[in-house]
Protein backbone atom coordinates (compact mmCIF):
# COMPACT_ATOMS: atom_id res chain seq x y z
CA UNK A 1 0.00 0.00 0.00
CA UNK A 2 1.41 3.40 -0.94
CA UNK A 3 1.08 5.87 1.92
CA UNK A 4 3.12 8.56 0.20
CA UNK A 5 6.40 7.87 1.99
CA UNK A 6 8.85 6.79 -0.70
CA UNK A 7 12.31 6.87 0.88
CA UNK A 8 13.62 6.56 4.40
CA UNK A 9 16.99 7.94 5.56
CA UNK A 10 18.93 7.55 8.80
CA UNK A 11 19.47 11.11 10.03
CA UNK A 12 20.96 10.30 13.44
CA UNK A 13 24.25 12.11 12.68
CA UNK A 14 22.83 15.11 14.52
CA UNK A 15 19.70 17.16 14.05
CA UNK A 16 21.41 20.48 13.21
CA UNK A 17 23.59 18.84 10.53
CA UNK A 18 20.65 16.92 9.05
CA UNK A 19 18.39 19.98 8.91
CA UNK A 20 21.09 21.92 7.01
CA UNK A 21 21.46 19.06 4.52
CA UNK A 22 17.68 18.77 3.99
CA UNK A 23 17.47 22.54 3.49
CA UNK A 24 20.33 22.48 0.97
CA UNK A 25 18.67 19.72 -1.04
CA UNK A 26 15.13 21.12 -0.51
CA UNK A 27 13.75 17.83 0.81
CA UNK A 28 10.13 17.40 1.88
CA UNK A 29 9.00 14.81 4.38
CA UNK A 30 8.84 13.92 8.05
CA UNK A 31 11.77 13.72 10.47
CA UNK A 32 11.03 11.60 13.55
CA UNK A 33 12.88 10.38 16.64
CA UNK A 34 12.16 8.98 20.06
CA UNK A 35 13.16 11.58 22.65
CA UNK A 36 13.75 11.10 26.35
CA UNK A 37 13.84 13.55 29.26
CA UNK A 38 11.66 16.27 27.80
CA UNK A 39 10.72 18.94 30.36
CA UNK A 40 7.02 18.73 31.18
CA UNK A 41 6.51 15.30 29.58
CA UNK A 42 6.71 12.12 31.59
CA UNK A 43 8.63 9.28 29.95
CA UNK A 44 9.71 9.02 26.35
CA UNK A 45 7.90 10.67 23.49
CA UNK A 46 8.05 10.80 19.70
CA UNK A 47 9.31 14.00 18.08
CA UNK A 48 8.05 15.05 14.64
CA UNK A 49 9.42 17.71 12.32
CA UNK A 50 7.63 18.21 9.02
CA UNK A 51 9.78 19.67 6.25
CA UNK A 52 8.57 21.24 3.02
CA UNK A 53 11.33 21.99 0.53
CA UNK A 54 13.87 21.92 3.35
CA UNK A 55 12.02 24.28 5.68
CA UNK A 56 10.54 23.12 9.00
CA UNK A 57 6.80 23.87 8.82
CA UNK A 58 5.61 21.90 11.85
CA UNK A 59 7.33 20.69 14.98
CA UNK A 60 5.67 18.76 17.81
CA UNK A 61 5.93 15.89 20.29
CA UNK A 62 3.50 13.06 20.95
CA UNK A 63 3.67 11.52 24.42
CA UNK A 64 2.82 7.98 25.53
CA UNK A 65 -0.83 8.94 26.00
CA UNK A 66 -0.94 10.14 22.35
CA UNK A 67 -1.20 13.78 23.44
CA UNK A 68 0.32 16.29 21.07
CA UNK A 69 2.63 19.01 22.44
CA UNK A 70 3.91 21.88 20.33
CA UNK A 71 7.69 22.19 20.27
CA UNK A 72 10.26 24.59 18.92
CA UNK A 73 12.85 23.49 16.41
CA UNK A 74 15.53 25.20 18.49
CA UNK A 75 14.59 23.20 21.60
CA UNK A 76 14.77 19.92 19.71
CA UNK A 77 18.16 20.90 18.29
CA UNK A 78 19.38 21.79 21.80
CA UNK A 79 18.10 18.52 23.31
CA UNK A 80 19.63 16.55 20.44
CA UNK A 81 22.99 18.22 21.02
CA UNK A 82 22.92 17.88 24.83
CA UNK A 83 21.31 14.43 25.23
CA UNK A 84 21.64 12.84 21.81
CA UNK A 85 22.13 12.49 19.05
CA UNK A 86 18.77 10.80 18.93
CA UNK A 87 17.86 8.19 16.32
CA UNK A 88 16.36 10.58 13.77
CA UNK A 89 14.77 9.03 10.69
CA UNK A 90 13.71 11.07 7.67
CA UNK A 91 10.89 9.79 5.49
CA UNK A 92 10.83 11.61 2.19
CA UNK A 93 7.38 12.41 0.91
CA UNK A 94 6.95 12.07 -2.83
CA UNK A 95 3.18 11.79 -2.90
CA UNK A 96 1.35 12.23 -6.14
CA UNK A 97 -0.27 15.62 -6.56
CA UNK A 98 -3.99 15.91 -7.02
CA UNK A 99 -4.87 18.03 -9.99
CA UNK A 100 -8.21 19.27 -11.11
CA UNK A 101 -9.59 17.18 -13.93
CA UNK A 102 -9.42 18.80 -17.33
CA UNK A 103 -12.70 18.58 -19.20
CA UNK A 104 -12.52 16.36 -22.26
CA UNK A 105 -14.22 17.89 -25.27
CA UNK A 106 -15.49 15.56 -27.96
CA UNK A 107 -17.10 16.64 -31.22
CA UNK A 108 -17.76 20.34 -31.54
CA UNK A 109 -16.60 22.80 -28.92
CA UNK A 110 -19.41 24.02 -26.78
CA UNK A 111 -20.12 27.71 -26.77
CA UNK A 112 -20.58 27.75 -23.02
CA UNK A 113 -17.77 28.82 -20.69
CA UNK A 114 -15.47 26.23 -19.14
CA UNK A 115 -15.54 26.04 -15.36
CA UNK A 116 -13.11 28.59 -13.95
CA UNK A 117 -12.80 27.21 -10.43
CA UNK A 118 -11.62 23.79 -9.28
CA UNK A 119 -14.36 21.29 -8.41
CA UNK A 120 -15.47 20.92 -4.81
CA UNK A 121 -15.11 17.77 -2.72
CA UNK A 122 -18.11 15.96 -1.23
CA UNK A 123 -18.26 13.44 1.59
CA UNK A 124 -19.65 10.03 0.70
CA UNK A 125 -19.92 9.06 4.37
CA UNK A 126 -20.46 10.91 7.66
CA UNK A 127 -17.29 9.54 9.28
CA UNK A 128 -14.24 7.54 8.33
CA UNK A 129 -14.27 3.78 8.86
CA UNK A 130 -11.58 2.92 11.42
CA UNK A 131 -10.96 -0.43 9.71
CA UNK A 132 -9.92 1.37 6.51
CA UNK A 133 -7.33 3.43 8.40
CA UNK A 134 -5.56 0.59 10.23
CA UNK A 135 -2.67 0.54 7.73
CA UNK A 136 -1.65 4.08 8.69
CA UNK A 137 0.10 5.37 11.80
CA UNK A 138 -1.86 7.22 14.48
CA UNK A 139 -0.40 10.49 13.19
CA UNK A 140 -1.44 9.75 9.59
CA UNK A 141 -4.93 8.75 10.79
CA UNK A 142 -5.14 12.09 12.62
CA UNK A 143 -4.17 13.95 9.45
CA UNK A 144 -6.70 12.05 7.33
CA UNK A 145 -9.48 12.80 9.84
CA UNK A 146 -8.48 16.46 9.96
CA UNK A 147 -8.62 16.74 6.16
CA UNK A 148 -11.88 14.75 6.01
CA UNK A 149 -13.53 17.19 8.45
CA UNK A 150 -12.82 20.08 6.04
CA UNK A 151 -14.61 18.36 3.14
CA UNK A 152 -18.12 19.81 3.19
CA UNK A 153 -19.33 20.03 -0.41
CA UNK A 154 -18.52 23.75 -0.60
CA UNK A 155 -14.72 23.87 -0.47
CA UNK A 156 -12.40 23.15 -3.40
CA UNK A 157 -8.85 21.83 -3.10
CA UNK A 158 -7.28 25.29 -2.76
CA UNK A 159 -9.68 26.31 0.01
CA UNK A 160 -9.08 23.06 1.90
CA UNK A 161 -5.28 23.52 1.61
CA UNK A 162 -5.63 27.04 3.04
CA UNK A 163 -7.74 25.94 6.00
CA UNK A 164 -6.06 22.70 7.08
CA UNK A 165 -2.95 23.36 9.24
CA UNK A 166 -0.75 20.99 7.21
CA UNK A 167 1.50 21.52 4.23
CA UNK A 168 -0.34 21.77 0.88
CA UNK A 169 1.42 18.60 -0.29
CA UNK A 170 0.19 16.63 2.74
CA UNK A 171 -3.36 17.91 2.22
CA UNK A 172 -3.23 16.83 -1.43
CA UNK A 173 -1.90 13.42 -0.42
CA UNK A 174 -4.66 13.07 2.19
CA UNK A 175 -7.35 14.02 -0.32
CA UNK A 176 -5.92 11.49 -2.77
CA UNK A 177 -6.06 8.76 -0.10
CA UNK A 178 -9.62 9.74 0.89
CA UNK A 179 -10.64 9.55 -2.77
CA UNK A 180 -9.10 6.07 -3.05
CA UNK A 181 -10.91 4.98 0.11
CA UNK A 182 -14.16 6.28 -1.44
CA UNK A 183 -14.79 8.44 1.62
CA UNK A 184 -15.03 11.56 -0.57
CA UNK A 185 -15.68 12.38 -4.21
CA UNK A 186 -15.24 15.28 -6.61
Amino acid sequence: MNTGWDKEFDASVGLAFSLKAFETYRKSGMLTAEIRSVPGIRGRCQAYMELVQGKVVACYLIDRQSERHNALKEHLMQWDEERGPFGWVFRENAAPRITSPVPVVTGQLSSGPLPSSPPVFHRLTNHLDIKQLQAWTAQQQHYLNLIFLHVDGRRNIEEIKEEVPLSPQMVEEGLHILLQLRAISL
